[in-house]
């Protein structure tokens, strides 16, 4: 049973959990959170929700996600989730969040019909950083500026305090606007952005961190100009876990630039969002231990066993 004396630690009836995106079947979060579940001797009750943008998952959110108990939100649905849930329900930082500035919702607990919505993108990708990995003021190429790359970005500014970030997007003026939200008074390091992808240049880069949908099954791969300026001197992190070795991961490993896969991000997001909804609210999330073995030993294993077994399988 569940240790920590959390409140849902004796409840009868299969907690309502799952992850909401579109399109689905590729997340590996119902991997971890059944195992999890399953330890502490409840159904496996988290499922994957299909809801597209617009209309659908508007219905979505207001007649059906407050029978929920909690869920996550993936792509590309994070930001949208967060408006509604700002305007109907309440967020909050989470766990050790104290620095980032929310715009996008990635777990959501429901409280008596009430959404809470938080964000552990930021926390997932820190603590996955090698704790021999010093960068505090260098600098970092990050591609993407949707909601995990916000996160990830108030992270590498506010908890790393790396002196100068460099963003690519798909679309030039999210990078602008992310470059500016960086800028900010408060913040620590440089932003800018490259409005094309022909501008990109590694010169004097530390961190490459790809925060996009990039290197997915049919999403493409990042910009050939990233992949032909990888020389070793940097070190490569893409939170991409399916596959687990994008072509970004295989060409850095080529030219023998140190690798950080997303697998290790999505056990930590998996943890902390399995605290939330175990605690008595967001930011009280306490590691918590089935049988002995805590949630993320749990996770990993189950984590560890389907990504040997599918290694090209279907990714929060």
């Amino acid at each position: 049973m569940l240790t920590k004396g959390t409140p849902f630690s004796e409840r009868a009836k299969p907690w309502k959990l799952g992850i909401v995106g579109w399109p689905l079947g590729y997340s590996l979060s119902p991997v971890m959170h059944n195992a999890a579940l399953k330890a502490a001797g409840f159904p496996e009750t988290y499922k994957e929700i299909k809801k597209q943008p617009g209309e659908e998952l508007q219905a979505w959110l207001e007649e059906k996600a407050p029978q929920m108990d909690g869920f996550n939100v993936t792509m590309p649905h994070k930001e949208a989730v967060y408006k509604w849930v700002r305007e109907h329900g309440e967020v909050r930082g989470v766990l050790d969040l104290p620095f980032v500035r929310i715009d996008a919702v990635n777990t959501v607990k429901v409280e008596k019909g009430r959404l809470i919505g938080c964000n552990t993108d930021g926390s997932g990708f820190f603590h996955s950083l090698p704790k021999d990995l010093d960068l505090k003021g260098k600098s970092v190429l990050l591609l993407g500026a949707g909601g995990a790359a916000k996160a990830i970005a108030d992270y590498l500014d506010g908890a790393v305090q790396i002196g100068l970030l460099k963003i690519w997007n798909r679309h030039p003026e999210r990078a602008e606007e992310l470059a500016k939200r960086i800028n900010a008074p408060g913040g620590v390091c440089r932003a800018s952005a490259f409005t094309e992808a022909a501008e990109i240049s590694l010169d004097g880069i530390d961190l490459v961190v790809n925060a996009t949908s990039l290197g997915m099954k049919d999403a493409g791969d990042v910009p050939t100009e990233v992949l032909r300026q990888l020389n070793g001197r940097q070190v490569v992190y893409d939170i991409v876990y399916q596959p687990l070795e994008t072509k970004l991961i295989k060409v850095a490993r080529e030219r023998k630039c140190r690798t950080i896969t997303g697998d290790e991000m999505l056990l930590n997001q998996g943890v902390e969002a399995f605290e939330i909804w175990m605690s008595s609210g967001p930011g009280d999330g306490k590691p918590i231990s089935i049988g002995g073995r805590s949630v993320r030993e749990i996770m990993k294993e189950a984590l560890n066993e389907r990504l040997l077994r599918q290694p090209e399988a279907d990714s929060q």
